[in-house]
């Protein structure tokens, strides 16, 4: 994942960092995988219900004509700002589970196998 395999992540020209939303979720993942490990024996835990997330997104077409649709989470402005009519804010409630305890309800698991 990153600024290559068309998931968003690159600058753009007006000096906006941005990484795909794909790439995003995947290290939320691996930092709450973390912090589970890492408090796996301590005394205190805690449970996790809901992640909320927001994020501010740059939408930009890529090339000419019918080039593709890039949508990059922003993480940085080098050198200068983003202008707010390019920036978009979305929200995502991720509901994390164990991969061999499918999630009850509504939704669908990001990665893995259903």
């Amino acid at each position: 994942m990153g600024a290559g395999d068309g998931r968003g992540g690159r600058g753009g020209p007006d000096g906006t960092e941005t990484a795909g939303l794909a790439e995003v979720i995947g290290r939320i993942r691996e930092e709450l995988e973390a912090a589970q490990h890492d408090g796996s024996r301590s005394r205190l835990q805690f449970r996790v219900e809901r992640v909320n997330v927001e994020f501010s997104v740059q939408v930009r077409r890529e090339g000419t004509g019918k080039g593709g649709l890039n949508i990059g989470v922003v993480t940085a402005e080098v050198g200068g700002t983003a202008a707010r009519e390019n920036l978009h804010r979305i929200e995502i409630e991720l509901m994390p589970h164990d991969r061999d305890e499918p999630p009850e309800g509504r939704g669908f698991s990001i990665g893995g196998e259903e």
